[in-house]
Order: C-alpha cells, then structure tokens, then sequence
C-alpha cells in the first residue's frame, strides 16, 4: 500500500519472541556465551504504579482478573465487556501500561482484531503490554498466522501463579526494549541502532530483540545491503531464527536480487509454513515479476489461514481486479467488510470500489451485499465527514442495481453535493472515490465531473499504464475523448514543469535537494523520464563527491546507493532498450564505489 513508512513496531514482537521467552532462550543465550558477565535479574513488576484494563465479556472472569490484579497490589483498572466498549475506553483514556484481553468477545469481531485496531491507529504506546486470554487451544495456531502478535497469550483456566509470572516476563522484555522501540517510533533510527549495537553486548537477556530492531533499523534507513550482513550474521549463531531468514530475504528484495530472495523464502516457508509474512513477501517478489495470477493463488492460500486479515483481503481484490476477476475481488471485499465492520483500516474507498463491482457483477445479491454496506456506513461512520461521499455512493449503487433510474438520478445528484461539500472541508477524496465519481459521471451525462474525477486520477497516476488506460475507456464512452487528451496534455507538462523546477536546484548546485525533490517526483508519479532524471542526479552527486565538489555523509550514501538500484531496476523492467539507461548504468558503474569526501553525520 502507499504512504509513508509505518513508524510503529508491530512487527518487531511476533511469535518467535513469544517461543524466546516461553522457551527460556535466555537460558541458551547465557550458555553459549560464558565468559561474558552474569544475566542482570529481571526487572520486577510494579502492580501498584501501573494502569490496567480487563477486556472480558464473562462477569466471572471479569471478576477474577480484577481481583488477581488488586490482590498483587494493582489499584487504576478498568474493565470493558466487549469490542466497541473496549475501543471506547482506549481512545477516551488511552495509556494502559496493560491489557488483558480475551480472545473471544461478544460479537462477530474478537481480541486479536481489536489488538490491531489499537496498533494500527496507535491509540496506546508501544510499551503497553497486552496479553491474550483464550479458552481455545487453537489459538496457537491463530498467533503463528497474525501479522500483529500480543506479548504474550495464556490458555484457560489459569492461575495467579501463572497470570503474575508471564506478566512480569513481559514487563521486563517490554522495559527492555522500550529506550529502543521509543527511539525507533520517533524516527530517529540511527539512535536506535546505536543503541541496540551497545545493548546486545550489556544485555544478554534480550539480545534478540535489540538485533531484531537493529535490523529495522536498517531497512527504515533504506542500508539494505548493510541490513542483509547483518542478518546474515545472526543466523551465523542462530540458523532457525524466521525472523532473520525473513529479514535477510526483505533485504535482498529490496536490492532487486529476486531469484536469491526466492531461494530464502521457499526455504523459510518450507521449515515454518504457518508464518505468513513469508507468504506475504513471496506475493510481492510474484507480483513484482508480473505474475499476478500466482500472486493471487499464493494470497489465497494464506487467506485461508488467516481470513480475517483485511490487508490481505485488500491486496487480493487489487489483483483480482487487475486480472479482470471480478467474482474474486466480490468475495474478497466481503469478507473485509465482514471483519472490519467499524475499523478505520476499512478506507471510504474501499466502499466505493466494492459498490462499483456490484454494480457490474448485475447478481441478485448485489443488492442485499449493499444493504449490508450500508448498514455498516450508518452504524460505524455515520458521523465521520471523509465517509459521507462513500455512503452516497452505496445509496447510487443500489438505486442502479434495481434499476431504479429517478432514484439513481437523485443519488447522484447528492453524490455531487457531498463531492462539492468534501472540496468545501478540505476532505480527502481518494482515487477509488474518483474513480467512482467518474464512472456515475459517465453514466449520468455529467461532463463536468468527468473532466474534474479524471483530472484529478491523471495527476495521481500518470504513467500507470492500465490507470490511465480505465480513465481514456470511461471518458471515451462518455464521448469526451478530446477532453481526455487536452486533460493528460495539461498533467504532462505539469509534470515537466516539476521536473524542470527539480533540475533547476541540481543546475544551482543544490545537488542534495534536487535529489530529494526527484524521489519525490518518482514516487508519485511512476513515469520514466522521472526516473531517469532521478537516476542522472543521483550519479552526479556521486561524481561531485568523488572530485570533492560535495560532501556527503555514510548514511546519505548509502541510502542513495539503494535508491539508485530502484531506480535502475524500474526503468529495466519496463523499457529495457532505453538508450538513456544504458548510459546511465555505465555512468553509475564507474562512480559508484570511488572514495569521496564524507561528513560525520
């Protein structure tokens, strides 16, 4: 998906820490290293200082917790019976330094969905402890395939014994851990590395989890190949670690080193086939390649490990969409909206997307899916102003699907006031939302729209071939065709006034900020000739530090060495033949690795 970096660290605590601390690798740990100082003792928990809350739809087990936690000398807890009570008393009080959860809550949505809600919309810091409470041993199985793990998770009926000891386990991995993890949430990456190098050797206990960071760390600060030395190693002492095999694997994707980044992943899904993530990455490196079809099997098959993972769900109806699979896309968006009824992962135009492929599906179903749509949109949005256009959007969808053309007339036209009211209120409106719009604008003979929606998707996605291919089939239909062609005439020299602005700074000696101005220009607009000028700026800066023309320093280096192979790699992969490329490589051969002035950071 798009936007910027996810700063938390939800990924970072996942199952193989849970197994490290059930499993007692600390104990491994301290044997394979004898003649480094003694273990510090666990750092104790302080019941008394914390703040708690008890998410438990039985009044008995409700009960039980409080008193096991007041009777250890917990005082600030509250409690909650359900979900939406739970998500209530999180975003209005926030700041729980622990949750106890229970896996199975009252209605269709459970524990582990509510974990990713909370991390997703960061509502609590990472320092806060959360446990999972399960009568279901299967649960086992549920935790190896989550993307976001809790700290721990217990098995009823369990004791004080029990609940206190795995409490106390977790508080002291999470303070561990939590100079790191803050640093690393604030984006302050290099810090955090540097801290996790000096921890690893003082604090044996956790030593996993520090290297765990340090190689986030890494990958956040785009030193890829650094990051793959570095995982490398760790499994030079560990060769079991998922984690790292994962890791290693990431950063060999990232450097566009495929077939290698395959080899680790079958290998990887071959010893552990219930951890997804490795899955997840072997969809990517298909998807990357052009192999849509074997990116949809492959996210199929992990679907049925996990259904109720509304990332995938979402990735699924992308490519099912892209293949022209429309009855995938249905299913797939249905089951999104099934588990992620009042999410904020569930974006307005996701409603708008799976509106539109009713409306093309023409089943009979269509229209009790969209009731339920709507539904959803009255019983979870009513009051959010960036879902309005999206419920209006529904009310379209089924006035065609019944073929109801007045109703359908009437619902567009409040589609057009909420669209002017959301420009009114500097509300987003994303391209599935434009998109929709364009299409009803088609549909109801509104050139104004039309030219406005297809404007706006030009500019988000100019040089995205099949985009722009959709937006030129709409308006073609609508008889707007010389529109269209005046409309993507206007995107494009926009485009080369931006470029020319990005030259400019690189003409001026602003080599630095030119490069910056063009990884933006590249990221929003997958054009080559914006990547080829990216390309050409970056070996010039090279050159310039290589005659001592510029400083630079380790990290920016390094970070547009790896950019550069991005950059590279786009440009091949879609026209392979440019004569530009070629020189470019050449160019980029020669400055790569000579010596240049470099600043300390």
């Amino acid at each position: 998906m798009p936007g910027l970096p996810r700063l938390l660290m939800p990924d970072l605590f996942g199952t193989d820490d849970l197994l490290s601390l059930l499993d007692g690798v600390h104990a491994d740990q301290q044997g394979s290293a004898p003649a480094r100082k003694p273990l510090a003792p666990p750092v104790p928990c302080p019941y008394e200082n914390l703040s708690y809350l008890l998410i438990e739809d039985s009044q008995t087990m409700r009960v039980w917790l409080r008193t096991t936690i007041a009777n250890a000398g917990g005082t600030k807890i509250d409690v909650a019976d359900s979900y939406n009570d739970a998500l209530y008393r999180i975003r209005t009080r926030g700041n729980y330094d622990v949750v106890l959860c229970d896996y199975i809550l009252s209605d269709t949505r459970d524990g582990q969905q509510l974990l990713e809600e909370v991390r997703r919309q960061k509502l609590l810091p990472q320092s806060t402890i959360w446990i999972m409470i399960t009568g279901e041993r299967k649960y086992e199985q549920v935790f190896s395939a989550v993307e976001l793990a809790p700290d721990d998770y217990l098995i009823k009926p369990i004791t004080p014994v029990l609940l206190h000891e795995r409490l106390g386990r977790a508080w002291d991995h999470r303070q561990a851990l939590k100079g790191a993890t803050d640093l690393f949430d604030a984006g302050r990456f290099e810090e955090a590395l540097q801290l996790c190098r000096t921890e690893t050797d003082a604090n044996l206990r956790h030593a996993t989890g520090f290297q765990r960071i340090a190689g986030e760390c890494m990958m956040q600060m785009e030193h890829f190949q650094e990051a793959y030395d570095h995982f490398e190693s760790i499994l030079g002492a560990k060769p079991t670690l998922p984690w790292a095999k994962l890791g290693k694997a990431r950063a060999f994707f990232h450097l566009d080193r495929y077939d290698e980044t395959s080899a680790i992943i079958s290998e990887l899904i071959h010893d552990n086939p219930d951890f997804l993530q490795a899955h997840d990455l072997l969809a990517k490196l298909h998807e990357r390649k052009g192999d849509l079809e074997a990116t949809k099997s492959l996210l199929k098959l992990v679907l049925q490990k996990n259904p109720k993972s509304l990332s995938r769900q979402r990735d699924i109806a992308r490519i099912a969409i892209a293949t022209d699979d429309t009855q995938t896309a249905i299913d797939a968006f249905a089951l999104m909206h099934l588990h992620g009824r009042g999410s904020s992962f569930v974006r307005p135009g996701d409603f708008c997307t799976y509106a539109a492929l009713l409306i093309k599906s023409g089943s009979k179903a269509a229209v009790d899916r969209l009731e339920v749509l709507d539904s959803n949109l009255r019983d979870f949005h009513r009051n959010d102003p960036a879902y309005i256009l999206s419920a209006k959007t529904v009310s379209y969808a089924a006035a065609l699907c019944t073929g109801d053309r007045k109703a359908a007339a009437a619902a567009y036209r409040q589609m057009r006031q909420a669209l002017e009211s959301a420009g009114a209120g500097e509300i987003e409106v994303d391209s599935e939302q434009s998109m929709f719009m364009l299409e009803a604008a088609v549909e109801m003979g509104d050139e104004e729209i039309a030219c406005q929606m297809a404007q706006a998707l030009y500019q988000d996605h100019v040089g995205n071939q099949s985009v722009e291919a959709r937006i030129n089939q709409m308006m073609a239909r609508g008889g707007w065709q010389e529109h269209a062609s005046r409309i993507v005439s206007g995107v494009t020299e926009n485009l080369g006034q931006m470029n020319v602005a990005a030259a400019n700074m690189a003409k001026h000696g602003r080599l630095l900020d030119a490069v910056e101005e063009f990884a933006r220009l590249a990221e929003a607009n997958k054009n080559i000739a914006v990547y080829l000028n990216a390309a050409t700026c970056v070996v010039k800066c090279f050159e310039d530090l290589a005659a001592g023309r510029l400083a630079m320093d380790a990290n920016t280096r390094k970070r547009l060495s790896n950019r550069m192979q991005g950059y590279l790699n786009f440009v091949s992969t879609r026209d392979a033949g440019n004569h530009r490329l070629e020189q470019i490589r050449k160019a980029w051969a020669v400055v790569a690795h000579q010596p240049g002035r470099e600043t300390q950071r």
